[in-house]
C-alpha cells in the first residue's frame, strides 16, 4: 500500500501498532494542574527572565571589578600628577622690595570699578592720577615725570653728603653742586661773570643799540655776525641762526656725518625749571617740525600757550611781557657798567623798550622762518636726507640772497672752518659733504636773505640778547627773580622747584655719568643687569621667530631683518666701564670745577664736550650712551641700531 497515494486508507500512511509494553501507565487526567504536576506540561520562562537568572549572582562581582578599575585609573592620574609636581621647579615668587613696592603700586593704580573691556586704560590706570596729583611746578605729571623726579632726590641727597674716597669727577661733581647751591657767592660776584664772558664773544656789555641817539649813523657801524655765532658756539655750545651738529650717518653707522640746519641746540644749560629732557642724543627730523621745549628758552618769542592761539588779546598780553622782561634785563646790563652818559633816564628806558620791540621782532620774523617751513612735510626720511659740499650750499643760498635784493656774502665754508678750529680735525670741502634737509636748506637761504639786510647795530642786539638770556639766569638772585616773574605771567604753572632740586638737576644734566657712578649699585651689575640682557636676547628670538613666519617678507628683507636683530646692541642701566678704575677720569678728562665759579663751570664743561664731539668725527663710531643713566625712559636709537635703557634707581 502506498503510504503517499491518497488513496484507500489513511494518506498519512499505515496503521501502526504499539505493543502493549509500550503504552504508558499514565492515569486519567482531569486538569491542567494535574497534567503540571504529571510533568506533562513544561513552564516556557522569558529571555529576561533567564538572563537575570543566570547573571543574578555574578552582577556584584561586575560591580565591584568596575570600582576597581576606576578606583585604578583615579589613582594612575594621581601618581602622575604627583610625580610632575616633584620634578617641576616651583614658581619663585620675587619678594624683594622692588617687586613688592612695583606690586603695590600696581595693585594701588587699578580702578576694579571700571569694565575692562570698555575702558581698559581706566581699569588699570584709573587711580594713578588722583594718587599722584599734578605739581604746580609742572603742566603735566606722569609716571616718567614722578620717577625722575625721585631721581633728582637722589641725586640731590647723594651730592650733600660727605663721602670720600670718590674718584676725580665724582667730587667735581659735588663742587659744582656745592657752587650752585652757594647763593651768597653767585650775588656778590653780580653780572661780572656773564660781561666777561661776552667779551670772550666779541660782545659789549651792553647793546650798541641802547646807545643810539638820533643823529646815530648806522652806515659807520661793524659788527662780524658770523664771527660771533663762531665763538659762541665753540666757547658754549649755543647754536644761534645757525644750528650744526655731528651725527651717525644713517646707511653707514660706523661713521658720523655733518648736519646743519635750523638752530637745534638754543639753550646749552640746564633749565632752572625741571623739565623732561629730550632724546638729547640725536636730532629730530623732520628739523624744523619738533617740540619746541620751555627748557630751550624760557621766553621763546612767537610761541602759543595753552587756550591763547585764538586769541589776539592774549598774544598781545604775552608780547608785551616778553617785551617789558628784554628791557628789563638790559638795563640791568646798562646799570651795571655805568658808562651811559649821553642820556637822560627818560631816553634811556625809550631807548630800552625800543630795542625790545626790534629784538622781538626780529626774533619772532626768524622763528616765523623755521615755523613756515614744517608745513611742507610731516616727516624727513633721515636715510634719504641730501648732502652738498659748502660750495653748493654757498651758491644756493647766494642765489636765494639776490632774488630778494640782499647781498650775498660767504658764510658756510667760514662757518665749518671756525667752528672745527678747536678741534684736531681738518675739513676736507670736497669730500666732507654736508647733510641738510630741504626744508632746512630753504631756512638758511631765507636766514641769509633776511641777515643781509638787517643792520649790523640790529643783529649784535639780536645775538646779544639770545646770548645773555640763558647765562643770566645762573648768576644773581635778583635776575632768577626777574625771570620767575615773567615766567609766572606766561605760564599757567608758576610755582619754582626748589634750589636744591634745580642744582642736582644742573649737576646730573652736565656730569650724568659722574653722578650716576655715585649712585650706581653693584648688585645691579652683578645681577640684575644679566636678567635684563637674558630677557631681551628672548625678545630678540622671539621677533626672528615672527620674521621667520611672515608671509609679506622676501627672502632678502628677512635676511637682512635678521642680520639687524643679531646685530642690535643694548645699553642697559650703566656702561659696563663705568666701574672700572681710571675710566671716569679718563671720561671727563679737561673739564675743571670751582666751587666759586658756577656759571663758568658750565661753560668749562660744553666747551670740553664740544671739542670731543669735533674730534669724534674722524673716528669710528663707538656707540656711546645717548641719555645719561640717571634719565628715567627707554629708547630706540635707530640710525645706530641700539636700544637704551634706565636703571630705576628708586
Amino acid at each position: 500500500m502506498n503510504a503517499w497515494s491518497g488513496q484507500e486508507g489513511d494518506v498519512m500512511g499505515p496503521t501502526v501498532t504499539r505493543a502493549g509494553s509500550a503504552k504508558p501507565s499514565t492515569p486519567p487526567l482531569k486538569n491542567g494542574n494535574d497534567l503540571r504536576e504529571s510533568g506533562y506540561l513544561i513552564a516556557v520562562g522569558s529571555r529576561t527572565s533567564r538572563f537575570r537568572r543566570k547573571y543574578k549572582k555574578r552582577m556584584p562581582f561586575l560591580v565591584i571589578v568596575i570600582i576597581f578599575l576606576l578606583l585604578l585609573i583615579a589613582f594612575i592620574i594621581i601618581t602622575i600628577l604627583y610625580a610632575l609636581a616633584v620634578h617641576k621647579k616651583p614658581v619663585k615668587l620675587c619678594k624683594s622690595t622692588e617687586c613688592l613696592r612695583s606690586a603695590a603700586n600696581l595693585a594701588l593704580s587699578m580702578d576694579p570699578s571700571a569694565n575692562p573691556c570698555e575702558n581698559f586704560y581706566q581699569y588699570a590706570c584709573g587711580n594713578w592720577g588722583s594718587d599722584h596729583p599734578r605739581p604746580d611746578t609742572y603742566p603735566s605729571y606722569d609716571w616718567f615725570r614722578d620717577k625722575q623726579t625721585k631721581v633728582y632726590t637722589i641725586v640731590r641727597d647723594f651730592l650733600n653728603r660727605n663721602i670720600s674716597n670718590q674718584p676725580k669727577a665724582v667730587q667735581q661733581a659735588k663742587e659744582m653742586f656745592v657752587g650752585c647751591m652757594d647763593t651768597e657767592t653767585l650775588n656778590k660776584r653780580g653780572l661780572k661773570p656773564v660781561i666777561t664772558i661776552l667779551e670772550s664773544l666779541g660782545l659789549p656789555p651792553y647793546p650798541t643799540f641802547i646807545n643810539i641817539t638820533e643823529d646815530f649813523d648806522y652806515s659807520t657801524y661793524t659788527f662780524d655776525w658770523l664771527e660771533a655765532v663762531i665763538k659762541i658756539k665753540t666757547h658754549i655750545g649755543m647754536d644761534v641762526l645757525i644750528g650744526f651738529d655731528i651725527y651717525t650717518d644713517a646707511k653707514n653707522s660706523s661713521v658720523y656725518r655733518i648736519i646743519m640746519g635750523s638752530p637745534e641746540t638754543t639753550n646749552p644749560f640746564p633749565s632752572t625749571h625741571i623739565e623732561r629732557k629730550r632724546h638729547n642724543g640725536r636730532k629730530s627730523f623732520n628739523f624744523l617740525k619738533r617740540f619746541i621745549e620751555e627748557t630751550s628758552s624760557i621766553y621763546h618769542v612767537g610761541r602759543r600757550y595753552d587756550k591763547s592761539d585764538d586769541s589776539a588779546d592774549e598774544d598781545e598780553k604775552l608780547a608785551q611781557i616778553h617785551k617789558l622782561f628784554y628791557a628789563e634785563l638790559m638795563k640791568l646790563f646798562v646799570l651795571e657798567s655805568g658808562d651811559i652818559a649821553k642820556l637822560t633816564e627818560v631816553d634811556l628806558d625809550k631807548n630800552l623798550i625800543t630795542a625790545a620791540t626790534e629784538y622781538y621782532t626780529m626774533n619772532n620774523d626768524l622763528y616765523e622762518m623755521e615755523g613756515d617751513n614744517s608745513t611742507e612735510s610731516d616727516e624727513e626720511d633721515y636715510g634719504n636726507i641730501p648732502d652738498y659740499t659748502a660750495d653748493e650750499i654757498q651758491t644756493h643760498t647766494d642765489a636765494v640772497v639776490e632774488l630778494n635784493n640782499g647781498t650775498a656774502s660767504p658764510i658756510w665754508k667760514r662757518y665749518l672752518e671756525g667752528v672745527f678750529s678747536i678741534s684736531n680735525t681738518e675739513l676736507d670741502f670736497e669730500k666732507d659733504k654736508v647733510m641738510v634737509a630741504d626744508s632746512d636748506l630753504k631756512y638758511m637761504s631765507l636766514m641769509a636773505a633776511y641777515v643781509s639786510k638787517t643792520p649790523p647795530v640790529v643783529m649784535e642786539l639780536y645775538i646779544w640778547v639770545k646770548v645773555v638770556e640763558v647765562m643770566s639766569i645762573h648768576t644773581t638772585t635778583e635776575l632768577r627773580d626777574l625771570f620767575q616773574r615773567a615766567y609766572e605771567q606766561s605760564h599757567s604753572h608758576d610755582q619754582p622747584s626748589p634750589r636744591s632740586l634745580q642744582c642736582a638737576n644742573a649737576v646730573n644734566d652736565m656730569l650724568g655719568m659722574a653722578v650716576s657712578y655715585g649712585i650706581a649699585d653693584p648688585h645691579f651689575f652683578n645681577v640684575t643687569k644679566p636678567k635684563i640682557k637674558t630677557m631681551i636676547e628672548e625678545l630678540k628670538d622671539a621677533l626672528a621667530h615672527l620674521v621667520g613666519e611672515a608671509k609679506w617678507m622676501d627672502d632678502n628683507t628677512k635676511l637682512a631683518t635678521y642680520r639687524k636683530i643679531i646685530d642690535m646692541k643694548t645699553l642697559i642701566g650703566f656702561p659696563d666701564w663705568l666701574l672700572e678704575d681710571g675710566k671716569l677720569e679718563e671720561y671727563y678728562e679737561g673739564i675743571v670745577i670751582d666751587p666759586k665759579k658756577h656759571l663758568e663751570n658750565m661753560i668749562n664743561i660744553n666747551q670740553v664736550k664740544t671739542k670731543k664731539v669735533l674730534n669724534r668725527f674722524r673716528d669710528g663710531n663707538n656707540f656711546t650712551w645717548a641719555t645719561d643713566p640717571t634719565e628715567v625712559n627707554a629708547y630706540h636709537t635707530f640710525q645706530e641700531n641700539t636700544i637704551s635703557e634706565s636703571y630705576d634707581v628708586t
